[in-house]
């Protein structure tokens, strides 16, 4: 018989697979986040929390690379609906990546 636990874990391995194409990345193992409550990247009022958490985190270069490339490199929706706090970056940030604000002086 499957525990919750049990559940959760083939849920998360099968949501890996369908984002990474596999496992997740051997770096995920070493992320600050990698015991943490998921609920803390997805709340608003615990955005601060989380962006500490990215602060100190040793992988938090490999992260953030991954999450850009994944929302640049797939769906617009992926972009266009960014949210939660994933390397550091809150979902309107990652937003202000991908559709930077255009100069007005770069217009004419």
């Amino acid at each position: 018989m499957k525990t919750t636990d049990d559940a959760e874990h083939f849920g998360y391995r099968v949501l890996m697979k369908a984002l990474f194409g596999g496992e997740p990345p051997t770096w995920r193992n070493r992320a600050a986040c990698a015991d943490a409550d998921p609920d803390m990247f997805h709340t608003a009022g615990r955005t601060a929390a989380a962006k500490a958490m990215c602060a100190s985190c040793p992988v938090l270069a490999e992260c953030r690379d991954n999450q850009l490339s994944w929302e640049a490199n797939g769906p617009a929706r992926f972009r266009d609906n960014a949210f939660g706090v994933v390397g550091g970056l809150s979902g309107a940030e990652r937003r202000r990546i991908h559709y930077p604000a255009k100069n007005v002086k770069d217009v004419a």
